[in-house]
């Protein structure tokens, strides 16, 4: 596999792929403010760690790791492709002034994203995020729903020459038996 292709699976994987935004109705917010209250949309993740499997041609896993960061002011997500292939770490952090969902995304890929995630209802998200680092890389939009089976769906899209392009995305099943393996950065 081509670290292209591990990073756009990667992309579709964690972007937490969603569907065309206008479709999408805001859920209702808990006020922002601190502490782990203003997470609320998140409770059903923070705590778990979950095994996707990507929905291309590709057999691409993701292991996601949900934890509590900055004291329960903010969340962590760590990740890990194909057994530590390819990692990635995600702060999200709850805007007081605008009550937005921040997130910036740091990876071993040698790029970053940044963005918003908005709560769309019950376990639904969508998230508009940048890539920083990646010539020609196109915004994303994704979405990210809880199945009633307890299976999250995550679908994403590209921005290309204005249109909006699928590229795939990953349905996660929680599993405490899961071993996140982060890369490690090369001996100087």
């Amino acid at each position: 596999m081509t670290f292209r292709a591990v990073i756009g699976a990667v992309l579709g994987a964690f972007v937490l792929a969603f569907g065309p935004m206008a479709a999408a109705q805001p859920a209702e917010l808990p006020p922002p403010g601190a502490g782990r209250a203003a997470y609320a949309p998140f409770e059903h993740l923070i705590g778990r760690t979950w095994r996707g499997v990507g929905t291309g041609e590709q057999a691409v896993e993701d292991i996601q790791r949900w934890d509590w960061a900055v004291g329960g002011h903010a969340v962590r997500v760590t990740h890990s492709v194909n057994g530590g292939v390819y990692g990635g770490e995600t702060l999200i952090f709850r805007d007081r002034d605008s009550g937005a969902y921040v997130f910036h995304y740091f990876t071993s890929g040698g790029f970053h994203t940044t963005g918003v995630m908005r709560p769309t209802g019950p376990g639904a998200f969508e998230v508009e995020e940048e890539v920083h680092g990646i010539e020609g890389f196109g915004r994303l939009r994704s979405t990210l729903t809880l199945g009633e089976d307890g299976v999250h769906r995550s679908r994403t899209f590209q921005e290309r020459d204005g249109a909006w392009v699928e590229m795939g995305g990953f349905d996660y099943r929680e599993d405490p038996d899961a071993v996140l393996t982060q890369p490690h950065a090369p001996e100087p």
